[in-house]
């Protein structure tokens, strides 16, 4: 069996994927009426919602066990030259309406009364999880069987389908590097270093740690511009609200694996936990983790500089304990914040030792 047929064997399968995407068709269908303007109490935008599926579903990345997420986005489709009477929203970069953060606990549960409301045929359970930096409501969809099941989290959060569709783009443009990061998160999975509502980094996390170190290493030279993302976004989502979506590759089609040569991914991931378990090739007390290709910072001085301005309060809301620091590719705040002292010094201790070990149980999958 070939590399990348191992690797696909991890994934999330071809029939999960198309539960989630019908999933997503059904929200879109429940939610064509719901009332932005009335929720808000807001003058007229001429936005109607969109379902937009993201995460590591998105990115190529997800294994067999995988939940579905969905964001709930706007996008503007009419010009609007005067926000003074719509402070709640702000307009993206990539042309949608976004909604204050702290207004995002009243339209989640607006959304979720919608939702109760207009298909009383499905047995719903939620929990509602506000105090989340992303607000969430999680959802399970009861069936006749419990296979059957579905699990799945409503957000929205537009920075969550920029960094899918990045992400994505990275995988699709390199398959080394998209074997190294699946070898990677089995790796974190098996420490038990990858759940940030615990203390840990997240997957994303660890990804955009993986890509920077290929880029730095110039062991890629996959370099996603993030304009490029916003680009994108705009158009898909105007297809995905006003359609089932089908021609919308990048958040319909499962991004298939694509062969890499075992040998050279050996090598990037023991270099990728050299790289960051030896302090002279990159140290977590003065060194950041950066994908971005505008304004990129590389010191945590720099980062600390561009802080001053910031309270202390919100200094903590963005950057955390300060022990990693990764710079997220389109938001403000450290990937890393959730991470303490002594989690930070477990990480690095991983890596460390992942340095020194046999890496090829990583890919005798």
């Amino acid at each position: 069996m070939s590399f990348s047929s191992r690797l696909s064997s991890l994934l999330l399968t071809r029939k999960d994927h198309a539960r989630f995407l019908q999933n997503r068709v059904w929200l879109q269908g429940i939610l064509e009426d719901f009332s932005l303007e009335g929720v808000l109490d807001i003058p007229r935008v001429g936005t109607t919602p969109c379902v937009m599926i993201y995460g590591s579903s998105v990115a190529g990345t997800a294994f067999q066990d995988g939940d579905a997420d969905y964001a709930i986005v706007f996008p503007s489709k009419t010009s609007i030259n005067d926000f003074s009477k719509l402070e709640k929203l702000t307009l993206s970069p990539s042309n949608f309406l976004e909604i204050r953060r702290e207004y995002h606990q009243r339209v989640l549960s607006s959304i979720l009364q919608h939702i109760v409301k207009r298909d009383l045929s499905v047995d719903l359970k939620h929990e509602q999880i506000f105090t989340a930096r992303i607000p969430i409501i999680r959802l399970k969809k009861i069936k006749k069987s419990e296979s059957e099941d579905i699990r799945f989290d409503i957000s929205l959060s537009l920075d969550g389908l920029r960094n899918s569709l990045l992400l994505r783009l990275y995988m699709e443009s390199d398959p080394r590097l998209r074997a190294g990061v699946l070898c990677a998160k089995k790796w974190g999975r098996s420490k038990g270093i990858l759940d940030a509502r615990r203390g840990w980094i997240s997957p994303y996390a660890l990804t955009v740690m993986y890509i920077f170190y290929m880029q730095t290493t110039k062991r890629t030279v996959s370099v996603i511009n993030e304009t490029d993302v916003d680009s994108k976004l705009f158009p898909i989502a105007t297809q995905l609200s006003d359609t089932t979506g089908t021609c919308c590759s990048e958040f319909i089609d499962v991004l298939p694996c694509r062969d890499a040569k075992v040998s050279d991914v050996l090598e990037d991931l023991r270099g990728f936990f050299s790289f960051f378990g030896d302090c002279t090739k990159f140290d977590f007390d003065i060194d950041v983790v950066d994908i971005r290709t505008k304004d990129k910072w590389l010191s945590k001085e720099k980062w600390l500089e561009e802080m001053k301005k910031f309270s202390e309060k919100e200094r903590w809301e963005l950057l955390g304990y300060e022990t990693i620091m990764v710079r997220d590719p389109f938001e403000s705040h450290n990937l890393g914040r959730s991470v303490d002292f002594f989690r930070a010094e477990d990480i690095r201790e991983a890596f460390r030792l992942a340095s020194q070990n046999n890496c090829e149980e990583l890919v005798n999958l």
